[in-house]
């Protein structure tokens, strides 16, 4: 039943992470990661720390419109041996809209971010990641150019 519930949490976390950026949560958007935490965005750079990581997310979402990201196919690994450790796979495709309301351009992203995680006193949070791109498609002027497309 504890794993249950540990993949519960997991996926909860996971889902929150793509609503804080939809909803341009940042202060929600630190909650889920450790203070430590090192994110590998692909071509965006690697960030350490959970303010570099909130600080460059928050840059290219706000330089877009409206966007979605939808978490999928979460694949949750636990360690009987160490139970506040995880690692997790899980889909993600991510739609932005440009920032101009008389442009009808969008740009889409597939790809697969690859986390570990530690369970914290409050709860799980992501202490590393990394975003696999799989494909992108459009271009509504932002920033954002990785591999495989």
């Amino acid at each position: 039943m504890d794993t249950l519930l540990q993949h519960q949490q997991i996926n909860d976390l996971l889902i929150r992470y793509g609503c804080a950026l939809d909803e341009r949560d940042w202060t929600g958007l630190g909650q889920v990661f450790t203070e430590q935490a090192r994110v590998d965005y692909g071509s965006l750079g690697i960030f350490e720390g959970r303010d570099a990581v909130v600080a460059v997310a928050r840059e290219f979402i706000e330089s877009c419109g409206a966007t979605q990201h939808l978490i999928g196919n979460v694949r949750i690994e636990t360690d009987a041996d160490n139970p506040d450790s995880a690692r997790t796979r899980c889909y993600v495709q991510a739609t932005h809209a440009s920032r101009q309301p008389d442009q009808s351009g969008l740009m889409t992203l597939w790809g697969e971010y690859r986390d570990q995680l530690v369970r914290q006193g409050d709860g799980w949070a992501i202490t590393a990641r990394s975003l696999v791109i799989q494909h992108i498609h459009g271009d509504i002027g932002v920033a954002l150019k990785g591999a495989g497309h």
